[in-house]
């Protein structure tokens, strides 16, 4: 028999997001949508007021889609102000006010703060519009050296005025297909300009800027962090991911605790998320309940902590989804009405939606309400058709009066548990024997109560970690079966541990033992199942039939868990086989057959090549990296190389190679052998540098073989014949890398063919061209330096068509003027990363076409 609850705000929900997203398809005058909305909204009540339900019910939902539609389009952008021209890439005096408080970086070489300014001054100009600026304050080496560096002497928080001395630069995406909106997100946060100061060029002034409720938080907050970190509660490996969970302050943070909690699929524990509210939250009531405080009362506190804790941690989405939720679902206790979790998701979902309705298309939200959905909505129907009866059967197990008036299976249950306790009762006493069984049972059921919620969550979020991560979280099952039972604890000692140290530090200790000790479970759970394989393993973009097969998926396991027990099961199978499929499942890569393929990645200032064989075989040249030793956590080959291959549908290279070992060329090649599982590595000869070292371990873990080739050698690949011209096989490097290691290949396929001469001068530009490299397709060596490119290389390869792999404005000023003039007097028509983003060249043979991306 078919259950219908009523759940009309999750359908309201449902209805409005959808008004979001039509919006953005089909255009019309928000004054369209609005008179829609008025209209349908007036047709429902009128099928109120007659009595046709049904009516009412469609006019109720489309009313809301369009409400939907006018409230994104009616809802004001943020002001976003970039300063003239005149005022960018230019040195320039700076007054403004810190508007998010100072943060320091997991170097501690390094702060990053938020500023809005008051007034721009560049000579005798003045721009006074505010303009908001991320700035990175670099701090002295001094400072920062030694086991346990002070802080900065400049700590700048929320309302402090500062002036200083700097380059405004506007933020730019790197522009590839795939690449993630660096703009976009810093013109959300009301940034338009980045800068770079040192600390002793910042001066503080006097007076203040700001709300006092920002006030108050900002102060708050770092009184916390300061106990969090400075009180000795625990030591400098546990106190970033702390606090991380509990303030949602992960700048201290390393990469590789975030991506080991990201591959298990429990990230959920390390930010603060509506999981963290839930558990705070009922720690708050459970204790109020036992000091006997009344109900109204302990939901009163309960929620007024959360909304402080909420303020203080930082009002994200999850938070504010959680927050709106549990203030629902205790008005909806102190009323005794139906306690619908689909609703009260529905109702967090609307509130969000009207306030910010572009955060529909934010991984936060997205994951967020899945995540609510997943267990509200299938989870919970589960279990109180499967778990739920038997946990109820567990009350008074020494009562057989309650046999007679339930189920006959749940009155065999309690009869067998009940012969079981007699039989232990001849050893430990009855009392202790039915207590013993009551509370194995019990554990039995939380056990399988957890595994069903999360693998059904981890199955209905794959689509979204496929999407954002490319990460399927095959291990997250486990991982939330092992870890989560102790996730309660670990929190709430946490924060207790915090809150004693205002009052007594030894108790404050004695918490923090406590939650210290379940991290490290958890750590070590974690660190094992990140270990194996599996969990290792990436997938490209999501394609638009994967999306719909996994929404199918859900939507089945959806409207099915509320019918007859066989239609129930069979949709929560179906919600697995397209889980796993989108899961597993990757295309074949969109790539041309039949045609050679180099195309230029934009890395920057940097170097990064694919090519792919006419046969579709796939070889990574190169992937970017700095060639400063600087303390960032960004990876070239997993933030920027790795996304452009998985837009392509690419989740495995054939081959990778290193043209040589300066920074801007190997910083990312190390996580792209562990993410693309290459078979084979190629390599020049390079000096043996910190970089190559850790190069050949990560491919020596990866089963990669890596190959040394030099001048003279013929392979053939995929179709194509490789000539390698550089470097000679009696090359002596010097101790450090230099650009005449570079290992250059001409590619040939048919009559066309693409000469890649990574790095190369003067001297070993000389020595190739003496072998008559003809190529219709040249790699501009080193980002097109006066020292590259010679006449004698140009007029022994007569390319044309050239690329250049460059970084925009950068420091070097190039490629020269003289390298392009020389391009230009040759007529070879010349690309360039900085201008273009990434630049695709098909040579079939005979003919070469170029394309760029569309932007």
């Amino acid at each position: 028999m078919q259950v219908r609850p009523r759940v009309p705000l999750a359908l309201a929900a449902v209805a409005l997001a959808g008004g979001i997203w039509l919006a953005g398809h089909w255009h019309r005058p928000p004054s369209l949508w609005a008179l829609a909305a008025a209209s349908l909204a007036i047709c429902a009540i009128a099928g109120v007021a007659g009595k046709t339900a049904r009516l009412a019910r469609l006019a109720a939902l489309l009313a809301l889609v369009c409400a939907g539609a006018f409230v994104r389009l009616a809802t004001p952008s943020p002001r976003n102000i970039v300063p003239p021209p005149e005022f960018l890439d230019d040195e320039v005096a700076i007054v403004a006010h810190v508007t998010n408080d100072g943060v320091l970086l997991a170097s501690g070489s390094r702060e990053r703060i938020d500023l809005q300014t008051e007034s721009i001054e560049l000579h005798n100009h003045r721009y006074d519009e505010p303009v908001g600026i991320r700035a990175t304050v670099y701090i002295p080496e001094t400072k920062t050296s030694g086991k346990n560096p002070p802080p900065p002497s400049i700590h700048m928080a929320y309302g402090d005025r500062v002036r200083l001395t700097t380059t405004l630069r506007v933020p730019r995406n790197f522009r590839n297909p795939g690449a993630f909106d660096y703009e976009g997100y810093l013109h959300g946060l009301g940034i338009t300009v980045l800068a770079s100061v040192k600390e002793d060029e910042i001066t503080l002034l006097k007076g203040t800027s700001g709300t006092r409720l920002g006030f108050w938080r900002s102060r708050i907050r770092h009184s916390i962090l300061a106990h969090l970190r400075e009180k000795g509660l625990w030591n400098s490996q546990d106190a970033p991911i702390f606090a991380a969970m509990i303030m949602g302050d992960d700048s201290a943070l390393m990469r590789d605790v975030r991506e080991e909690f990201q591959e298990t699929g429990v990230y959920h524990l390390l930010v603060v998320s509506g999981m963290n509210v839930a558990l705070l939250a009922f720690a708050v009531f459970w204790l109020a309940r036992r000091l006997r405080a009344p109900e109204w009362a302990a939901s009163l506190l309960t929620v007024a902590l959360a909304i402080f804790y909420a303020n203080v941690a930082g009002m994200g989405v999850p938070i504010m989804r959680a927050v709106l939720m549990l203030s629902v679902f205790l008005g909806a206790r102190l009323l005794y009405r139906d306690r619908n979790a689909l609703n009260a998701t529905g109702f967090a979902a609307l509130v969000v939606l009207v306030l910010s309705p572009m955060a529909l298309f934010e991984a936060g939200f997205q994951l967020t309400f899945l995540a609510l959905l997943a267990i509200s909505g299938i989870s919970l129907p589960i279990l109180q058709r499967t778990s739920t009866p038997y946990r109820s059967g567990l009350l008074h197990l020494e009562s057989t009066a309650i046999d007679s008036g339930i189920e006959p299976k749940l009155a065999q249950f309690r009869l067998d548990l009940r012969i079981i306790a007699g039989r232990l009762a001849r050893f430990i006493g009855a009392r202790a024997a039915l207590y013993a069984v009551t509370t194995a049972a019990r554990v039995v059921l939380a056990i399988y109560e957890l595994t069903v919620v999360s693998g059904i969550t981890q199955a209905v979020l794959v689509l979204p970690m496929r999407s954002y991560f490319h990460r399927a979280a095959i291990v997250g099952l486990p991982a939330n079966v092992l870890v989560l039972p102790l996730a309660g604890l670990m929190l709430n000692s946490g924060v207790a541990a915090i809150a004693l140290s205002y009052f007594s530090l030894p108790l404050a200790r004695v918490a923090a033992m406590l939650a210290a000790a379940s991290l490290h479970w958890t750590l070590r759970c974690l660190t094992l199942l990140s270990s194996l394989h599996i969990a290792q393993w990436r997938v490209p973009d999501v394609t638009l039939p994967l999306a719909i097969l996994a929404s199918a998926g859900i939507l089945a396991a959806l409207l099915s868990v509320r019918l007859r027990r066989g239609f129930a099961f069979a949709g929560i199978g179906i919600l697995f086989v397209t889980a796993g499929t989108v899961a597993f499942y990757s295309a074949a890569p969109r790539t041309e057959p039949a045609k050679l393929e180099v195309t230029a990645i934009d890395v920057g200032q940097g170097d990064s090549l694919l090519i792919v064989s006419p046969e579709g075989r796939t070889m990574l040249i190169d992937a970017g990296g700095s060639n400063f030793p600087t303390h960032s956590e960004f990876d070239f080959g997993e933030d920027v190389v790795a996304p452009y291959l998985w837009s392509r549908g690419i989740y495995h290279l054939d081959l990778v190679v290193l043209t040589h070992a300066h920074g801007d060329h190997i910083g990312g090649l190390a996580r792209i052998v562990q993410d693309f599982q290459p078979k084979e590595l190629w390599v020049g000869v390079n000096p043996a540098t910190p970089a190559l070292k850790a190069l050949y371990e990560t491919a020596a873990a990866n089963h990669v073989r890596i190959q040394q080739h030099t001048t003279g050698e013929v392979l053939q690949w995929g179709g194509t014949t490789v000539r390698v011209l550089s470097p000679p096989a009696d090359w002596q490097p010097k101790l450090a890398p230099s650009n005449d290691d570079s290992l250059a290949l001409l590619i040939t396929f048919k009559n066309s063919s693409a000469l890649l001469a990574g790095d190369l001068e003067r001297k070993m530009e000389r020595f190739i061209a003496a072998e008559s490299p003809r190529a219709d397709l040249l790699k501009v060596a080193h980002h097109g330096s006066a020292t590259s490119t010679t006449p004698e290389l140009l007029a022994a390869v007569k390319p044309r068509f050239a690329v250049i792999s460059v970084g925009d404005h950068n420091r070097y000023g190039h490629p020269r003027p003289i390298i392009l003039q020389r391009l230009q007097l040759d007529h070879v028509q010349t690309y360039r990363t900085d201008m273009f983003g990434a630049v695709t060249f098909l040579l079939d043979g005979s003919n070469v076409v170029a394309s760029v991306p569309a932007h």
